[in-house]
């Protein structure tokens, strides 16, 4: 279990959802090789809706940033982006 204050680390260091990194890792064919199995499988599957519906790219970088706020591992994964 991750303890409060390494979640509350990792959450201080989640980009906000203006910040280009997001749209660019969701919309590129970005080297994904330093992130965790759980990281590459997710964003496998929303870059392939992204680029079957475009405007869902909003909706997707929200999953995305919920997604790495919930799993502490995730940060690092967010670090390498």
């Amino acid at each position: 279990m991750t303890s409060p204050v390494l979640f509350q680390r990792s959450v201080r260091m989640v980009p906000g959802a203006d910040d280009p990194r997001w749209k660019r890792v969701l919309t590129s064919q970005s080297d994904l090789s330093a992130a965790s199995l759980a990281t590459k499988i997710l964003i496998a599957r929303l870059r392939r809706e992204v680029a079957a519906r475009p405007a869902s790219l909003g909706d997707k970088i929200a999953e995305l940033r919920e997604f790495v706020t919930k799993n502490a591992f995730a940060a690092g994964d967010v670090a390498a982006f």
